[in-house]
């Protein structure tokens, strides 16, 4: 019996398992392991004491261990908040970082979204692989990490990736604006340089969140001066190979109010726009949704409270098939504690980990928001 684990719930011997260092009393959490037999434990007074401090000791660790492992490790969301999206990879590509605009393949094997700075400074274009199932560490784009780069947006065909950036457009000078770009699959797989869209799409003001139907359409938001609100959603239509001179959607799409992102399905009959700060709406910013009808666009509605909710909603692709929608959220856990009080070390696993406030990938069935019936 030298050496026997001894569990201090149920009294049966348990060997496995050790809390932490390996030596003469390292244990399983609510274990004791002895270097004597039971009989003659705890015989004395100072054997006694010796025990009960071990005990008091063991049972503080392991609980402080068990708590801040299951702030860390604990990304079943359903537990924590009530939200049908779901999170795209928790940890992974959701991390506590701030993501958005996420863009996904056809073969559903790469994704690519934009990672921002706390202050939305600065924003660099990262993309995961999704090898046997399970995402891979994100990376950096090739063509990206310089200059502030954001809003990608694959083509459907995923040959072609949109993006905005501040990037100087002749020589080294940065740009005091953002522009859209564009980068393109080569031979091997690789992306090629990124190309300035023409003065036609980009002007001195900002052009942000680009998104391309099928036919090579392009959807984007610029803040150049127009008769509506302070952003607003453009169209160019792509023909014989170039891009038209955009046109200012009409009332049924833009408004007074913040029109900051853009994502158009793959056929190019659905329009999911971003709008901010607009009365009645369930947030701070809510996807707004509208359907092309012979050739004309619906009046834009919010797409309901199963997407958007009391914080910021933005952001919204759709998947290259048409049967997804992704997203971003500032959703965030409760972090009222009444049970148990914070300590310094667990208090920041929540802040440095998905669901601590800041944006969040999410995506969900387009068919599950029952567009027609809001």
């Amino acid at each position: 019996m030298i050496g026997a684990g001894i569990n201090l719930f149920t009294g049966k011997e348990i060997d496995k398992k050790y809390c932490g260092q390996q030596n003469l009393y390292a244990m399983p959490c609510g274990t004791l392991r002895i270097a004597k037999p039971l009989a003659v434990i705890g015989q004395t007074k100072m054997e006694k004491k010796i025990i009960l401090l071990l005990i008091t000791l063991t049972l503080t660790s392991c609980l402080q261990k068990t708590e801040r492992t299951s702030v860390k490790e604990n990304l079943n969301l359903h537990e924590i908040i009530e939200y049908e999206p779901e999170m795209l990879a928790p940890g992974v590509i959701s991390k506590a970082s701030f993501e958005g605009h996420a863009s996904i393949t056809p073969d559903g094997k790469e994704v690519y979204f934009a990672v921002y700075s706390n202050d939305h400074g600065f924003s660099t274009i990262a993309y995961s692989v999704n090898t046997n199932g399970e995402w891979m560490p994100p990376k950096i784009a090739n063509f990206s990490g310089n200059y502030s780069d954001g809003s990608p947006a694959l083509s459907p065909d995923g040959k072609k990736l949109f993006f905005s950036s501040n990037r100087p457009i002749k020589d080294s000078t940065i740009n005091s604006s953002n522009d859209i770009w564009f980068v393109e699959r080569n031979s091997t797989n690789k992306w090629s340089r990124p190309v300035r869209l023409s003065d036609s799409i980009n002007t001195s003001f900002n052009e942000f969140s680009p998104s391309v139907d099928r036919s090579g359409n392009l959807y984007f938001c610029s803040n150049r001066p127009s008769i509506y609100g302070d952003m607003d959603v453009y169209f160019a239509p792509y023909s014989k190979g170039k891009y038209q001179k955009p046109v200012l959607l009409n009332d049924s799409i833009n408004s007074k109010y913040h029109e900051g992102n853009v994502g158009v399905s793959p056929d190019g009959n659905q329009l999911f726009i971003m709008v901010q700060h607009k009365p009645d709406d369930f947030g701070y910013d809510d996807i707004h949704y509208s359907e092309k009808i012979d050739g004309l666009w619906s009046k834009a509605k919010n797409i309901g409270k199963i997407v958007n909710t009391y914080t910021y909603d933005f952001s919204p692709k759709v998947s290259p098939n048409g049967k997804t929608l992704y997203f971003s959220s500032r959703i965030n856990r409760n972090f009222n504690s009444p049970s148990s009080k914070y300590t310094y070390e667990v208090f920041q696993d929540y802040l440095n980990s998905p669901l601590n406030g800041f944006g969040n990938i999410y995506h969900i069935e387009i068919d599950k928001l029952n567009l027609k019936q809001n």
